[in-house]
């Protein structure tokens, strides 16, 4: 019997590493309960192929960030399991969990840099997770920190800014900051919580094609989250819909027109656009905007 049970568990112990090669993120019946009967996340069943891009749409409270957070430990489920890159996050603990989320890049949309100082110092802040001791100036990171982080603010395209305050830059260079910034921790997986919500649409462009640049080019796992359903077809190779906490779109990106980003609106929110009224009005970026609306699908 004892024999037979050691098999059975290596058996199942090969199986799960192979799935964890394939899938970096995987969520596996998670339901996040709020209490008062909000459900956050409602039995999502969700692997994320390693080295694919995949973007979350949906509402506003359709569970997307919720999704995210639960990604880099920051919630944790009422119930199921959350797998990322290999390890159980609710059973690593605390320490198990720091050395996770340096594996793991964040970015967000309120791109949570630090105005007063340097462009430079911001970025160098990507490696405190890799470093023993506060640094309350910029000499104080190790030269080799301080360099690397040149060549990420070059490869964002903002090596000549360096040197100047963070606030004074642009929203869309201070998104590029941030990715510098996540690029310094050497993450494998990157979150990017409506990374370009609070952008003009040409620099959320540019940002968007940025990130679709980086990913291929490291190979990174990325899941995002946009309210812009064309802007997501561009991006992504796989497009998950969200609604009241549940999974109710998954399909890939190729071969995806234009057209059909009404339907993938309709499929996240709900509503049928026919039924939708005089008011409503399909963008550019393929967002339903209603009176109600304004089309901001967070």
């Amino acid at each position: 019997m004892s024999i037979h049970r050691h098999t059975t568990s290596t058996k199942t112990a090969e199986l799960q590493r192979e799935i964890d090669d394939i899938y970096s993120v995987q969520l596996d019946h998670v339901t996040k309960d709020f209490g008062g009967g909000a459900l956050g996340l409602d039995d999502v069943n969700i692997g994320f192929r390693t080295g694919r891009v995949t973007v979350l749409l949906g509402l506003s409270g359709s569970g997307k960030s919720t999704l995210l957070r639960h990604i880099n430990g920051l919630h944790t489920p009422t119930s199921g399991t959350v797998r990322v890159l290999g390890q159980d996050v609710g059973s690593v603990g605390k320490r198990g969990l720091r050395e996770l989320r340096r594996n793991i890049g964040v970015i967000f949309q309120s791109f949570n840099l630090v105005g007063p100082m340097s462009v430079l110092e911001n970025v160098c802040a990507g490696q405190l997770g890799s470093l023993k001791g506060p640094r309350i100036s910029l000499m104080m990171y190790p030269k080799s920190v301080r360099r690397e982080a040149i060549e990420k603010l070059d490869r964002v395209g903002l090596a000549d800014r360096a040197y100047q305050r963070a606030d004074t830059l642009s929203g869309g260079q201070q998104q590029r900051v941030a990715i510098a910034r996540a690029l310094m921790q050497h993450p494998t997986v990157l979150l990017a919580d409506e990374p370009v919500a609070s952008l003009d649409p040409v620099s959320a462009l540019d940002v968007i094609n940025l990130l679709r640049q980086i990913a291929e080019e490291d190979d990174l796992t990325v899941i995002a989250s946009l309210h812009q359903v064309q802007l997501a077809i561009d991006f992504a190779d796989r497009i998950i819909g969200l609604r009241s906490g549940q999974a109710v779109l998954d399909r890939t990106t190729q071969g995806l027109s234009a057209e059909e980003a009404s339907t993938i609106y309709s499929s996240v929110s709900g509503m049928d656009i026919a039924e939708a009224g005089p008011g409503s009005a399909t963008t550019a970026t393929g967002v339903v905007r209603t009176p109600m609306s304004s089309g901001v699908t967070r």
